[in-house]
């Protein structure tokens, strides 16, 4: 068995502002992220990771940098664990999407993975999303045998993961809250991925966030 290890990123200031910055602008992690991320690390230093993974956007990377100094393994990029492309929605405040166009992200978690209702927007389909994710876990699987790996990423991969390994339809994992900083654990049984656990953190942070 080995397991294969979601991390969302820390608290960036795009998260403050509620502000979407997708892929394409930069927005660091805050003070309170980097001591999430830190907080974090103590989980993963009783696991033995063989090798960490992390989308290039800024916050992710930064992420990545102190969980891979805390625990002393290297990590490298990968572009399937990007963030959605957000198209024109990209610098909008989220309150400001919402008046003027409604809740779009209710459309964009659609249950047909041929369908992409935000075309107009230019947003990537949950579907591509989902189908990234799923050649990025197939290639963990099969080069990774019986180790541990960290995936840092970002809120709608790790729920396209959710979707993928439990099988279930993405308007089911639409409601489901993905703390910054939170892990996500996948175990791997011969090739054959299951759910461990969602969201672990530090205990005091279910009581505040």
């Amino acid at each position: 068995m080995s397991l294969i290890i979601f991390m969302r990123h820390g608290q960036a200031y795009n998260n403050v502002k509620k502000l979407l910055v997708g892929r394409n602008l930069e927005s660091h992690l805050t003070d309170l992220g980097r001591e999430q991320v830190k907080n974090t690390s103590q989980i993963l230093t009783t696991i033995d990771i063989h090798k960490i993974y992390s989308s290039p956007v800024i916050r992710t990377v930064e992420t990545a940098e102190i969980v891979s100094r805390n625990i002393g393994v290297p990590f490298e990029e990968d572009e399937r664990l990007f963030e959605i492309e957000l198209g024109k929605l990209v610098g909008m405040y989220y309150e400001d999407l919402i008046s003027k166009h409604g809740n779009l992200f209710v459309k964009f978690y659609c249950d047909n993975d041929d369908e992409n209702s935000l075309l107009e927007f230019e947003v990537e389909s949950f579907g591509a999303v989902k189908k990234r994710i799923s050649e990025l876990l197939q290639e963990v699987v099969k080069k990774h045998k019986n180790e541990n790996v960290l995936l840092v990423s970002h809120l709608d991969p790790i729920k396209a993961a959710i979707s993928l390994i439990m099988n279930i339809k993405p308007s089911s994992v639409y409601d489901i809250q993905i703390p910054n900083a939170s892990l996500s654990i996948f175990k791997n049984y011969d090739n054959i991925i299951s759910l461990g656990c969602i969201n672990m953190m530090d205990i005091g942070r279910f009581l505040s966030d």
